[in-house]
């Protein structure tokens, strides 16, 4: 989570129609696996973790139009960054596109922006709070007509028990668009977070009540000071709709990924309609020092071959969240259809690049 200031300080807790982007996507995950051998330069080209020098936590990529645009917050300013390619982003110049207090708001506190591309405007979803009041925190929608702005606000986006609120991502499946977040129960701090979902109506706009998606009833998703569901992100493949989470307190070695998969009838605000995994789909690697592996994006690249999960993680037990990294690897694919995201790789472990990064 906090894209801001949790590195600096403790936390207290720890897609009606489908749009351009959604089309684009659905076209690129239906893509992956696509015929084709790599040219040897391709075979031979790798890199190293992590993905950006300096830190970095809570990664949203939108591919788009031939390059991607990675939206992080550092010290109270959004910056978006552009690159042809996936490992370019490491040399990628940010475009400042908000900040805290920006054009005399009371918000700040900005948390885990997430950036995508619908009805032919770009928006960023994220999180802020009132004047630095932990308990005011909830979600709101920036919008322009270039992933790098410039942005205008559109306001807040809440259902109507506009509870707090972090962690927003859109969901588009069958013509119909939702809001997938993580959130409080009720008003009490930090004694865990669910996963709601809810219609939209528009890109800033929730319809109706918030629906229980999912909460950490499993002991592998209450490690750490209170339990959680977090970060959850979309990924479609042959016709089926998951959704990846992050599970436990985000300052834990524990922190990881779970899944949620949608049994293909029923609604998507029912709880019902939902599997979620057995534990862990992607977690720690203390043979390799990876801890925390978390708060994923799903990034098909821009030739559609492949999806590449990107996360952050530590190499420190017990470093939390000041020495958080941006970190990617491929997700390969099992007979039945179901993600295989594999360990989570050493920083010293040449990794092939993405698919188009050799050109």
């Amino acid at each position: 989570m906090d894209s801001e200031n949790r590195g600096a300080k403790e936390r207290r807790t720890c897609r009606p129609r489908l749009s351009a982007v959604g089309a684009a996507l659905l076209m690129a995950f239906a893509a992956i696996g696509a015929p084709g051998i790599p040219d040897a330069a391709a075979r031979d080209a790798t890199f190293h973790n992590p993905l950006l020098d300096g830190g970095g936590q809570d990664p949203s990529i939108l591919p788009w139009e031939g390059h991607y645009y990675l939206v992080q917050t550092r010290r109270g300013v959004m910056r978006v960054f552009k690159s042809p390619t996936l490992t370019g982003l490491r040399s990628a110049k940010g475009v400042e596109v908000w900040r805290s207090f920006k054009n005399g708001s009371d918000l700040n506190d900005l948390w885990a922006p997430e950036i995508v591309a619908l009805d032919g405007k770009f928006y960023i979803y994220v999180a802020a709070a009132r004047n630095g009041v932990h308990e005011s925190r909830r979600m709101h929608v920036l919008e322009a007509e270039s992933p790098t702005g410039p942005y205008r606000f559109k306001g807040k986006i809440a259902d109507v028990s506009d509870r707090w609120a972090i962690d927003g991502s859109v969901v588009e499946h069958a013509g119909e668009r939702y809001f997938v977040w993580s959130g409080w129960v009720g008003d009490v701090p930090d004694t865990g977070q669910n996963l709601y979902i809810a219609r939209m109506s528009n890109p800033w706009t929730i319809t109706g009540p918030r629906h229980l998606l999912s909460a950490p009833t499993a002991a592998w998703e209450r490690i750490g000071r209170e339990p959680i569901n977090e970060g959850p992100q979309p990924l479609y493949r042959d016709g089926r709709l998951m959704i990846v989470f992050s599970a436990s307190h985000s300052m834990t070695d524990d922190y990881c990924l779970g899944l949620l998969t949608y049994k293909g009838s029923g609604a998507l605000t029912d709880r019902a309609s939902w599997t979620k995994s057995d534990g862990c789909v992607f977690s720690k690697n203390v043979a390799g020092g990876v801890y925390g592996p978390g708060h994923n994006v799903l990034v098909p690249t821009i030739d559609g071959r492949e999806i590449w999960n990107v996360y952050h993680a530590v190499s420190t037990p017990g470093c939390g969240w000041s020495c958080r990294t941006i970190r990617m690897q491929k997700v390969d694919w099992r007979p039945d259809g179901t993600p295989d995201f594999g360990r989570a790789k050493p920083l010293a472990e040449a990794i092939p690049v993405p698919s188009g990064d050799d050109r």
